[in-house]
């Protein structure tokens, strides 16, 4: 067997894959755009390009994969992608498990997420830790007990499509009131929209709460209100002990300075040391390390 594994991160907007040994070193990482609007072949075909890229001419064993949603191998198809729809067409990952020609593991990239930063920054500090991707959407993963918490159809630890309010903002994925129809990069831009007419990125609208526009500022404290009463109900309902924020909008000092404040005053039950919200260690390599850790868990090189 060969003493390598790949790990793919499929986005939204980009696909990224590692080549890993089997002491989980990095040797290569290579990323493109996924361009899930031009459809299902070129995704492929871009998955393609990064994992030849990062094997580089060597074998690998396994390849593991975090995608958006929860995969459903009896139905070879994923679901709960409201923002890439052409990755529910079933038959996908079937496709890319024949086109590899080895064995390909699949999990949800928040569960990625959860996995890479637990053993970067957690492990032996840590054993109840709830993991989030602040980007695109809001994803999720769970560390319960130091094991990788998937439920029973791989699908727990969805916090993001908890309502917040039940008859609130629509959600991508069609429900009221989600988190994510909140505190996601796109609902800050489309939030701001509405009360200012203008259509800015969320570091733009960031930028703007800096330098002292009132309407920025109130939409930040909202979401940190909103995302401090998210967290504490995490917290009362698994009994963590820290929250990771990783993905493209976790980089924001307000979420480190304000958020704990609001999900401190929602907490429920005995006293408990401080819990921390700990900035992703690993940046935005956590996913594809995460994928490619799957792919070592199925060569028997890791337990979670």
């Amino acid at each position: 067997m060969s003493p390598f594994v790949i790990g793919v991160d499929l986005g939204g907007t980009k696909v990224e894959a590692c080549l890993l040994d089997a002491g989980r070193t990095v040797l290569t990482r290579c990323r493109t755009a996924s361009e899930p609007a031009a459809g299902l072949d070129r995704v492929c075909a871009n998955i393609h390009k990064v994992v030849d890229e990062a094997a580089a001419g060597r074998t690998f064993a396994v390849v593991g994969i975090g995608t958006p949603g929860t995969y459903l191998p009896e139905r070879d198809a994923l679901f709960g992608s409201p923002h890439t729809p052409v990755y529910e067409t079933p038959g996908f990952i079937g496709r890319l498990r024949r086109e590899f020609g080895v064995p390909l593991v699949v999990d949800n990239d928040a569960n990625c997420l959860a996995v890479a930063e637990y053993f970067a920054s957690c492990s032996g500090k840590y054993r109840y830790v709830l993991a989030v991707i602040l980007g695109t959407g809001f994803g999720t993963g769970l560390i319960l007990d130091g094991k990788l918490y998937r439920g029973v159809a791989g699908a727990a630890g969805e916090i993001g499509h908890c309502t917040v309010d039940f008859e609130g903002r629509l959600c991508e994925c069609g429900r009221r009131g989600c988190a994510e129809a909140y505190l996601s990069g796109l609902s800050h831009t489309r939030r701001y929209a509405e009360i200012t007419g203008e259509t800015l990125g969320v570091r733009d609208i960031y930028a703007r709460m800096l330098e002292g526009d009132k309407k920025a500022a109130d939409l930040f404290e909202e979401s940190c209100r909103i995302m401090g009463e998210v967290f504490a109900n995490a917290v009362n309902a698994f009994d963590l002990e820290a929250i990771i924020l990783g993905g493209g909008v976790s980089n924001l000092d307000i979420w480190y300075e304000r958020v704990p404040h609001y999900m401190e005053d929602s907490l429920f039950g005995p006293p408990r040391p401080k819990i921390p919200i700990l900035k992703a260690a690993l940046g935005d390599s956590a996913g594809v390390a995460g994928a490619a850790y799957l792919a070592l868990r199925e060569t028997g090189n890791m337990n979670f």
